[in-house]
Formats: structure tokens, sequence, C-alpha cells
């Protein structure tokens, strides 16, 4: 392991990521109870955003350069959809780990491949 506090982060995101499809694929009522304001299309895309995250956060374990533009571009779909649907306690985790990452693939970005 090259970087291992940077591995340690891009695993314990994947263990996040994970964990949030299995939220999201399991309590679908929930998400609507709690958030009047979410559509059901809003949802399934919602729903797909950490599936494609723990593709980025993958290619981010393997140092691609698509990976790096990809979890941007997830981080700043999440952030903006937590805050259109009113999910903001949701914001504690995203915006934090985007920085972080952020700080990480700037860092590092002569290793990407």
């Amino acid at each position: 392991m090259r970087f291992p506090v940077y591995m340690i982060f891009i695993l314990l995101m994947l263990l996040g990521n994970s964990l949030a499809i299995y939220k999201m694929f399991t309590a679908k009522q929930d998400f609507f109870d709690q958030f009047p304001k979410l559509t059901e299309t809003a949802f399934s895309i919602f729903r797909l955003l950490p599936v494609i995250n723990i593709i980025a956060l993958s290619g981010m374990l393997l140092m691609k350069p698509w990976a790096a533009y990809l979890v941007i571009a997830c981080a700043i779909a999440v952030i903006s959809f937590d805050i259109y649907f009113g999910i903001y306690y949701h914001l504690y985790v995203a915006v934090p780990s985007t920085l972080i990452l952020l700080f990480f693939i700037i860092k590092y970005w002569n290793e990407f491949k």
C-alpha cells in the first residue's frame, strides 16, 4: 500500500456507500415519508448514485484519472440532491467527505495513470 491513509479512507467510503445502497433499496417508503418533496423518478436516480460512486471509488483505489472526475461528479450530484430535497443531515457527511476526496485527488494527482 503506497498511501495507507488514502486507501483506508477510500475503503471507508466504499463501506459507507454499500450501506447506503442497502438502506435505499430496503427502506424506500421511509425516504418518501421523511422527505415529501422526493419524487419516484428522483428517488430512482438518487438510488443509483451510491452504485456509481462505488464504481468511481473502485477506480480511485486503482488510481485511474476517470475515477477522480466521476467521484467529483457524484459528489456534486449528491450534495445537490441533498439540498434540493431537504436531506440536510446527510450534508454533514457528504460535504466533508467530498473535501477530503478533493484533497487526496489534488495531493496524489501525479500518481493517477
